[in-house]
Formats: structure tokens, sequence, C-alpha cells
């Protein structure tokens, strides 16, 4: 069952200090996610596809005329590229966050978006093992208030509401969860593309198992985030990543610009 529960937030909890710029969010210790990982992959197996290589990826990234770097070891790699002059951005390499098994995707365009709004989007696996395990982390110590110590992830899920609104489809509604501070960012950053990224990577070629991995992107400090579980380490699991974090930039571009600056009287 999904707990109900808001926490305040600690009055002097910085939202991203010491913190890698991935979503801002913090890594706690590694006995704290046993539960949450194995919520997460109950099965403990793993697919028995070959992984794509390093070499591959080059070649796929230079036919989609894309940036790579990549690293000596297998699964390690920088993709990137501009969009409308915008530096973005998608690591592959070994997971960040305790709850991701294995590899993962992880993703930042650096949109200069309005900074105000803050927006979450993340799988119903995820949301429920996250809200599952930062209850138990606050009960099992007796706290009352949600601080820096925990991921920025896990803060928001305590500081903010599920979003929705008619235009959501129900099978989004189904697969994911929008939490935000307020509607409106929501509202106009989830537009179409994006809802349509997501449910392709969900309902498409192994979205099975994609469905049930971690995949959460946010908005936060005028950038967009993407971590996602790098479950096949296949090509079109890439392919996805890039079309999502790409879509997700586009809107929040278009859709949510940064307030201007307010003109004087005297103003040109």
């Amino acid at each position: 069952m999904e707990p109900s529960y808001r926490f305040a937030v600690a009055a002097n909890a910085p939202n991203n200090a010491h913190t890698r710029d991935y979503g801002g969010a913090l890594c706690s210790e590694p006995a704290m996610f046993d539960r949450l990982r194995k919520a997460l992959h109950p099965s403990g197996g793993s697919s028995a596809a070959k992984p794509v290589s390093n070499q591959e990826v080059a070649r796929w990234a230079a036919a989609q005329q894309l940036a790579i770097v990549v690293q000596a070891t297998e699964g390690h790699f920088d993709l990137g590229g501009e969009l409308s002059g915008h530096a973005w951005r998608l690591e592959s390499g070994t997971a960040t966050r305790d709850y991701v098994r294995g590899f993962e995707l992880r993703g930042r365009a650096d949109m200069g978006a309005d900074p105000d709004a803050a927006v979450m989007v993340l799988n119903r696996p995820l949301q429920e093992a996250l809200e599952g395990n930062a209850y138990n982390a606050i009960t099992d110590t007796l706290q009352t208030t949600v601080d820096a110590s925990l991921p920025e992830e896990m803060r928001w899920l305590a500081m903010y509401e599920e979003v929705t609104w008619p235009e959501l489809p129900t099978s989004f509604r189904r697969h994911f969860a929008v939490v935000a501070e307020r509607i409106e960012p929501a509202q106009r950053w989830i537009h179409a593309p994006v809802v349509s990224q997501l449910l392709n990577i969900v309902e498409g070629e192994g979205g099975a198992a994609r469905a049930e991995s971690p995949l959460l992107l946010m908005l936060a400090r005028g950038k967009v985030y993407l971590r996602m579980e790098h479950t096949r380490r296949s090509l079109p699991e890439i392919a996805q990543a890039t079309q999502l974090l790409l879509a997700a930039a586009q809107g929040a571009l278009q859709n949510l610009p940064p307030p201007q600056l307010s003109r004087g009287p005297d103003s040109a």
C-alpha cells in the first residue's frame, strides 16, 4: 500500500549541496536502499541479450551526427550536442544511485528554462519504492523532517503532491506519476512529445522490463535531467533516452522560458 505522508523540509537544508549535477540528487548510505533495490528488482535476473559495444555506439552516434566520447571501459561513453544553442549531454556508466542496478543513462540539458519550475516524472514502481523508503528512513530514525541527507527525488516526493489533468492519457497515468510544486509548469512541460516518448519506452519493444526498472525525468534550476536504468544496454534504449531527453529539453525551452526582467518606466 502506498504510504500517505508529507513532511516539512528542514529550513537549513540546501537544495543541491554536495551533489553531482545530474538532478542534484544525493547518494545515501547503501544500507538504506536495500529494501528499495529488492522492491525494484525482485527477480534478481538480468537480460540475456549481448550488450552493445562502445564501437557500435560510436558508429550509431556518427550516423546520427552526435558527438561522442568513448571511454576505455565497455558501456562507458558520453553523447552530446546542442539544441537551439543549449548544450545537452547523455552519459552511460556505472549507476550512481543505489536503486539502479548495473549501468544507467544520465542526461542533462542546460536549457535556461524558468528556474522556479520544479517538476518530476517517474515511473510507478520507482515512485512506490522511493516513497516507502523515505517513509521508513524517517520513521526508523524518529525524524519529522526531510533534510539534505536524502536524494533530491525522495525529498521532492515528500515535499510536493502528485498532479494530474484530464489531457494526460490513461495509459500515461497508469505508468507514470507527475510530481510538482505547482501544476501549471507541469502542464506546460509534459506536453504531447514528452508523453509520447515516455509511453514509447514502456509500451514499445521490451517495454515490460523497461516499465519495471527505474526511470526519472526532472526539471529543476532551469535544467532538464534524465536518469534511467540501462536495462538492456542496447542501441534502441540509448536512442530512446536521447529522444526523451531532447523532447523534454525542447518542451522546457519552448513552454517554460525564464521570467523577463521587469522594465522600468524609462526603459526603451
